[in-house]
């Protein structure tokens, strides 16, 4: 075969594009991975995994060979109170996991080269790439929310990325062994109270992960103030992070909307993971949706029905279970929209828990339980007009 011909061209090498080519590779096709970035890169994110995500992979955590953190309890501040909170899941470092993934792909790797034409001829897709030019009859954007093929094939967005300020740094292990609220890798959680989003700190050995998610991109900003005040205050955070702690980054993504598996697929392109937007409705995990939605694509691809991996998305128990959320998150917002200038009640101290558990739950990645009773309640309620969607 001619250099520079494959059957799947991949633009992204995170775990969707990695787990996608890897399932492609295993079955003999060629496939070639483009990334602008060389690997190991540093990629903003906690590292948060749900038990969901080996299953997705086709792996086990004993065969994964870096850093893994497992929790079992999860801390979580909810206005003015601490609950510990059992669950389970696991927090990994980017930076090890990516290239890990990436490397066992079996694809050709071409890095550190930024992708300058998406040309489709005929059949036929076409890449320039530096001064290379890749062809391949499949294409898959695996590129998160600035996906050059995302861009391309413009799905509809009915709501605006949310906002996200993070660090990950490297104190030492003893700085962060003195200020971690529990053990190593148990995540503390702050949820805001208003539920806009949420604040976090991730101790891993010697690094730890910081940082916070709002709705609103536009108040993400004054939301890490506030939760760099109160892990702060409550000695949470190693002296040693300060000075870089003045110096956060910032990155957005598009949560799930059922609307966007419409755009999943056009002719022979098909997007995965935050590049078509699948990060869970509430709690915003990423990878597992995307390790899900590299898995159904390249399912797909190998069946030569690239026009199925829409209704693959839909079928999947996983996204499933994300269009409940979603339908519960958008009737959230129309009564608060109903409510509009008014306060927001005070539930109690048993209201209030009950909140933080269900988060807690959530961010175990847990299914929801007698999903067709929870269909049945959400078919009764009353339908939310589109018009209360902002387009991006």
């Amino acid at each position: 075969m001619k250099a520079g011909i494959y059957d799947v061209l991949v633009v992204g090498g995170g775990p969707a594009g990695s787990t996608c080519a890897r399932l492609l590779t295993d079955a003999g096709m060629r496939v070639a991975i483009v990334d602008r970035a060389e690997f190991p890169r540093v990629k903003l994110c906690a590292g948060w995994l749900s038990p969901p995500f080996w299953d997705a992979i086709g792996r086990t955590p004993r065969e994964y060979p870096r850093g893994l953190w497992q929790w079992q309890t999860c801390y979580v501040h909810y206005r003015g109170k601490q609950y510990a909170m059992r669950g389970r899941g696991y927090f990994i470092r980017r930076y090890e996991l990516d290239e890990w993934l990436l490397r066992e792909s079996g694809a050709d790797l071409i890095l550190g080269k930024n992708v300058k034409d998406i040309v489709q001829c005929g059949d036929e897709w076409r890449i320039t790439v530096g001064e290379r030019t890749l062809v391949a009859r499949y294409l898959v954007g695996a590129g998160g929310t600035h996906c050059p093929v995302a861009r391309m094939l413009a799905p509809t967005r009915p709501r605006r990325a949310v906002g996200v300020q993070e660090l990950e740094l490297q104190p030492g292990e003893a700085p962060v062994e003195r200020t971690r609220l529990g053990d190593d890798g148990e995540p503390e959680l702050v949820l805001f109270d208003d539920l806009s989003g949420y604040g976090w700190n991730v101790p891993k050995r010697d690094w730890i992960n910081v940082g916070c998610g709002t709705l609103d991109a536009t108040i993400v900003r004054g939301a890490w103030q506030t939760t760099h005040t109160l892990l702060r205050s409550a000695g949470h955070i190693p002296a040693e992070a300060e000075a870089e702690l003045e110096h956060m980054k910032g990155h957005s993504y598009f949560l799930f909307d059922p609307i966007h598996l419409d755009a999943a697929a056009k002719g022979t392109a098909l997007l995965v993971g935050d590049s078509l937007g699948l990060a869970h409705p509430l709690t915003a995990e990423g990878i597992v949706p995307a390790v899900t939605s590299a898995r159904h694509a390249a399912r797909a691809i190998l069946a030569s029905a690239p026009e199925s991996y829409p209704q693959r998305l839909h079928d999947d128990a996983l996204l499933a279970d994300y269009r409940r959320t979603h339908r519960v998150v958008e009737a959230a917002r129309a009564l608060r929209a109903k409510r509009s200038g008014n306060s927001r009640p005070n539930g109690g101290s048993r209201a209030d828990r009950l909140v933080a558990r269900g988060f807690a739950w959530m961010f175990s990645g847990a299914r929801i339980p007698a999903p067709r009773v929870v269909d049945f309640l959400l078919d009764r309620m009353p339908k939310q007009k589109e018009t209360a969607r902002h387009a991006s």
